[in-house]
């Protein structure tokens, strides 16, 4: 495990192997989302994109918490700004999300305790999530007033019915992640303190996997819960013909063929970037 670095003073990360992981070490606020932290974790994402030594980000939450959401202190501030600048802090937070969608490396969320308001937005915009048993999930805006942010109605709309995402954002109600594992939208459940681990553990069997399909495979699955189904079966059919012009590709056919464990190449910057089009 390398030394942790500090990007600015709630965002940290250190290297355990291929594996980055990052964490919002705010413990005091059990780790409210600030201004500085969506800038920091934006560049931290667009850097690790073009790293080829990082194959998978793990993202977790200092202490016993991932993340209470936007720190009350600043939204309040905002609610005596003016419409053009109250936007100003919710565009950096949904730059954020985007970037977290647009990284292709896989990016898993590990959750102690809970995640509520932004929280379960920036949990949502990961690719998997690891969840503690005990933990919950709460989108309390409405309890004060405030409307969902950071894309949670878009993830919940394209993942659960309706009716409990209406639940969620209406009452603003705890929900249980082991129901939530139930219908599909949490991963793998765990012991409490044990969801690290087990993120760390699935994110080092991702890093062992081709690291251009992965990224391809990441832009075919946002695209999928809303294309048409021409339209999803050209960009499905141009990323396979893509696929099958890589060294992952002859490598992982000849290995099933001999009946061997495929060992993918390194990936180079621009296996690990969307590649679509030509080879």
């Amino acid at each position: 495990m390398s030394a942790p670095s500090m990007i600015e003073s709630s965002l940290r990360s250190h290297r355990e192997g291929s594996v980055l992981v990052v964490v919002n070490h705010d413990p005091e606020t059990r780790n409210a989302l600030t201004p500085a932290f969506y800038t920091g974790f934006r560049k931290l994402l667009e850097a690790a994109g073009n790293d080829s030594s990082i194959a998978a980000i793990v993202l977790t939450g200092a202490g016993d918490f991932f993340c209470s959401g936007g720190n009350l202190t600043v939204l309040k501030a905002r609610t005596t700004m003016k419409e053009s600048q109250r936007r100003e802090g919710i565009d950096k937070l949904h730059g954020m999300i985007a970037a977290m969608r647009a990284c292709p490396k896989p990016v898993i969320a590990a959750i102690e305790g809970g995640a509520a308001g932004a929280g379960v937005s920036l949990a949502l915009a990961c690719d998997m999530i690891v969840a503690a048993r005990d933990a919950y999930v709460s989108l309390a805006y409405v309890r004060i007033g405030l409307t969902p942010d950071g894309g949670a109605t878009a993830f919940l709309a394209r993942s659960l019915p309706r009716q409990l995402v209406s639940e969620l954002c209406l009452t603003g109600d705890r929900i249980g992640v082991q129901r939530l594992y139930e219908l599909g939208l949490i991963n793998r459940l765990t012991d409490a303190n044990d969801a690290l681990t087990t993120a760390l553990e699935l994110a080092q069997r991702l890093a062992k996997g081709p690291a251009g399909a992965m990224a391809r495979i990441k832009r075919l699955v946002d695209s999928g819960a809303g294309n048409p189904l021409a339209e999803q079966l050209e960009l499905e059919a141009q990323s396979m013909a893509a696929s099958f012009g890589t060294a992952e590709g002859a490598e992982g056919i000849a290995a099933f063929l001999e009946k061997r464990k495929a060992n993918f190449p390194p990936a180079s910057n621009g296996d690990a970037k969307d590649q679509t089009g030509d080879a």
